[in-house]
C-alpha cells in the first residue's frame, strides 16, 4: 500500500464522528416523499438508505437499502455510492466517490439531499433567545 492510499478503501468500522470543534453535521432532504426531513449524523461512517439500520433512513423505493455512505476523514467529507441500483449523483453525474462540503447537494434515487454543517454555538444561542422570548 502506498503512502497516498486510495480513499475507496473506506473502513466500515463505527467510530465517534470526529468533526471540527463546535460543528454539527446534518443531512436535509430537499425533494422526494420525505422532503424537509433533517437529521444530524453521529456515526462515522454514516450509511444512507432504506434499511432501518442505516444511520440516515430514507423511506423511498428509489433508494437502495444501503445506498451510500458519508465518512469524515482527514478534514473532508467523502460521499461514496455503495453499488446502489439507481446510483448516487452529484452535479448531474453518477459518482462512485466524491469529496463534498457544506451546502453541496447530491441525489440518491429520486431524492435530493444536502449536506449541512452548522455551528453548535449559534444553535445554542438561538435556543436561549427563543426561551427568553417565550419564557
Amino acid at each position: 500500500m502506498t503512502a497516498d492510499k486510495d480513499v475507496t478503501a473506506v473502513s466500515f468500522k463505527k467510530e465517534k464522528l470526529e468533526l471540527p470543534k463546535g460543528k454539527k453535521t446534518s443531512l436535509l432532504i430537499l425533494s422526494g416523499p420525505e422532503m424537509g426531513k433533517k437529521q444530524e449524523l453521529t456515526a462515522n461512517p454514516s450509511v444512507l438508505g432504506r434499511d432501518k439500520m442505516a444511520e440516515f433512513v430514507i423511506a423511498n423505493t428509489t433508494v437502495s437499502r444501503r445506498h451510500a455512505l458519508i465518512r469524515y476523514h482527514n478534514g473532508k467529507y467523502i460521499l461514496k455510492d455503495l453499488n446502489s441500483a439507481n446510483g448516487t449523483f452529484f452535479g448531474g453525474s453518477r459518482i462512485d466517490e466524491i469529496v463534498i462540503d457544506h451546502g453541496d447537494r447530491f441525489q440518491l434515487g429520486n431524492c435530493l439531499v444536502q449536506l449541512v454543517l452548522e455551528d453548535k454555538r449559534e444553535e445554542t444561542q438561538a435556543n436561549k433567545y427563543r426561551e427568553a422570548d417565550h419564557g
